[in-house]
């Protein structure tokens, strides 16, 4: 004898072996996103200790107004003298707005590529300087004939950093 299913039987049945199917094929997007989830963690965790380990450039900063510009000189001179590039000055314009950020300005003189990578050190090795304004200008155009390149004029703006002085002190009794 044969054992036969009650009539309602096959349609649950059914039922059950499409459900089984349907987690069956969920299970595998679940586990798929728990993972992505964990590796996001892991790279975020990893990321956070390559931020904290590196150090943080600063601003270019000096005490006062003469030191800050001296600062801005010396600075852009370094940067030339690597870059093949000429400063032909350098000052200091203050911000009543703004007096601990004055604007320093300066006026250089070289080619594209080397003012291309003296604008590039400036923003991305310390000190800092994120230029504000910047005017790129033909000091004097190329000639072919004798295999002179042209030499571009930049006027640039960025903004300095006044560290405050020493707070009041207090008198000895």
């Amino acid at each position: 004898m044969r054992d036969r299913l009650p009539v309602g039987g096959k349609p649950l049945l059914l039922g059950l072996a499409g459900l089984g199917l349907a987690l069956v094929l969920a299970i595998g997007p679940v586990l798929d996103a728990v993972a992505a989830a964990d590796a996001i963690g892991v790279a975020r965790d990893r990321l956070a200790r390559a931020q904290a380990a590196a150090p943080v450039p600063v601003p270019l900063s000096a005490a006062d107004d003469g030191a800050l510009v001296a600062a801005f000189r010396a600075r852009l001179e370094a940067l030339a003298a690597e870059h093949i590039a000429v400063v032909d000055g350098a000052g200091l314009r203050a911000d009543p707005d703004r007096p601990t950020l004055p604007r320093l300005s300066a006026s250089l003189r070289g080619t594209a590529e080397g003012l291309h990578g003296l604008m590039l050190a400036l923003e991305t090795q310390g000190p800092l300087l994120v230029p504000e304004e910047a005017e790129l200008t033909v000091e004097r155009p190329a000639d072919p004939d004798i295999g002179r390149a042209t030499v571009l004029r930049l006027n640039l703006t960025v903004r300095g950093v006044l560290l405050p002085g020493p707070g009041p002190r207090s008198a000895a009794p």
